[in-house]
């Protein structure tokens, strides 16, 4: 028995380990953690490819606009051009000169063309309104880009928004004179157009990222699925036999990924080894309780025999009797002992859990009478339907009731027994006492096999008890203080509708 004992203790812990993975809790984790990695994963991609493109056509257009402030520049004399002054706007060189510039705007699309000197003052313009020498304010930003190309390096400025609220590009590049001097500079403006095509990238990359959120769920539910199941079925299986019921195989094949089934096997390899030795053990159990229950039974023959030749007052038949009384205890703790080894297959059914309780208290009704103890029963219908062995569930009663019969007081004892729905398909049945309740170390050691607070006990009964509701799909907790009388709870299946 108490390698039984160790076995159910390893599987209890393998149970626990488990249960901190327990199958909500672990699909919940396993699509939280695919959806954070593949979520930004897709974001960062998209953000990538957005940048990607909104540079590389910013880049493209900025190249577009120096090739034709640079090819403009080949076509304009560097000293006339220099040479602008205001009022030559009506000059014949001048008109020529800005015909040409409008020439190149119309052939190429751009917005605008101009011409300045060092100060940023105008020396040509395509727009109407702006005559020789007026100060291009908007160029005070882009002096970096300005100075480079008076240095002979052709490049494009920032983007800025015009006065239509539009979003524009300048190109620059020098009017270089023979020694290679720059005397003045070509601006080139363009609409960012591709700035609307950068805007629907956006859109659908956004939407691109909340499609892919919602797939990464999708396929972090199927993944959670495709673990979390084999885990809930190793959890049950691993529940059954810590509790004892090794008659159902492991299945291995549905075990999921190689991890899971390592796992199955190694539960499997341990039903096995544990159901094994259950049954030496049942074996042991019934060979010697033959070997020694048919001895018993002869002392108590011939010693009930040889007390009948005798006078019932002499010395040697209270002897006898002395012997028969303890041959009858030797097999009363036989009896519980097979009682406790051998299986228990429930045979579960539709139940009353109050006409149970009452036949298991008409039981016990002489010992109460003798303690004056109290008993209240409030079990409404509706709510004490379960589905439980009947012979099983009423030694449980039985049983419950004793333990805290034994517990109460001399004189005030109470006793009482409820129940209560738990939400969860299972109904709690509720015996109490105002008993001398457990003290703490005895509670946790209350439920083990032949663990007993009294002279006279076995401590076989709770075992049993326990035994009996786990083979039934119920379980059984306590709650006691010394001096505060102790609370048992059985919890039992509902019935089924």
């Amino acid at each position: 028995m108490q390698i039984k004992k160790q076995w159910q203790s390893w599987f209890l812990k393998v149970e626990n380990k488990i249960m901190r993975l327990a199958p909500s809790r672990l699909s919940t984790k396993i699509i939280l953690t695919f959806v954070g990695f593949v979520v930004p994963l897709i974001a960062l991609s998209g953000l990538f490819y957005y940048e990607t493109a909104r540079r590389s056509l910013d880049s493209e257009l900025g190249l577009r606009l120096v090739a034709v402030a640079r090819t403009a520049a080949t076509r304009f004399n560097p000293l006339i051009i220099s040479s602008f002054r205001p009022g030559d706007e009506t000059g014949r060189t001048y008109q020529s000169y800005r015909g040409s510039l409008l020439e190149i705007r119309d052939r190429t699309g751009l917005k605008r063309l101009f011409v300045f000197d060092a100060a940023l003052r105008s020396l040509l313009d395509t727009e109407d309104s702006v005559p020789i020498g007026t100060p291009y304010s908007r160029l005070s930003f882009q002096r970096e880009e300005i100075s480079a190309s008076l240095r002979g390096e052709a490049g494009a400025g920032v983007l800025f928004r015009g006065e239509d609220g539009a979003w524009y590009k300048t190109g620059f590049a020098a009017v270089l004179d023979e020694q290679g001097r720059a005397v003045a500079v070509i601006g080139t403006d363009a609409s960012a157009g591709y700035l609307e095509l950068i805007a629907g990238l956006r859109r659908s990359i956004m939407l691109f990222i909340m499609l892919g959120a919602v797939v990464a769920v999708g396929l972090g539910y199927l993944l959670a699925r495709t673990v979390s199941r084999p885990v809930s079925r190793l959890v049950e299986r691993a529940e059954r036999i810590g509790r004892g019921r090794l008659e159902e195989p492991v299945e291995i094949g549905a075990a999921g990924t190689l991890e899971m089934a390592v796992l199955a096997q190694a539960l499997e390899r341990m039903r096995e080894r544990l159901s094994q030795r259950e049954e030496n053990q049942r074996l042991m159990v019934a060979g010697v309780a033959h070997e020694i229950r048919n001895p018993l039974g002869g002392i108590e023959m011939f010693a009930s025999l040889a007390r009948q030749e005798l006078p019932r007052d002499s010395e040697a038949a209270r002897y006898l009797e002395r012997v028969i009384a303890e041959v009858g205890g030797l097999k009363t703790i036989i009896n519980h002992f097979l009682e406790f080894a051998k299986p228990l297959p429930a045979r579960p059914e539709n139940l009353d859990l109050k006409p149970l309780v009452e036949a298991a208290a008409g039981l016990l009704s002489r010992e109460m009478q003798d303690k004056s103890a109290a008993l209240s029963i409030e079990i409404p219908g509706e709510a004490g339907q379960v589905r439980a062995d009947p012979e099983q569930l009423s030694r449980v009663f039985l049983n419950l009731l004793s333990n805290a019969l034994e517990a109460l007081p001399a004189q005030g004892g109470k006793i009482e027994v409820s129940v209560r729905r738990t939400g969860n398909g299972e109904v709690g049945v509720v015996v109490a006492d105002n008993g001398r309740g457990i003290d703490g170390d005895s509670l946790k050691k209350i439920f083990s096999p032949f663990f007993t607070t009294r002279d006279n006990g076995m401590g076989l009964g709770l075992a049993i008890v326990k035994k009996s509701l786990e083979e039934q799909g119920g379980w059984i907790e306590v709650e006691s203080r010394p001096g505060e009388g102790a609370r048992f709870t059985c919890y039992l299946p509902e019935a089924r509708k």
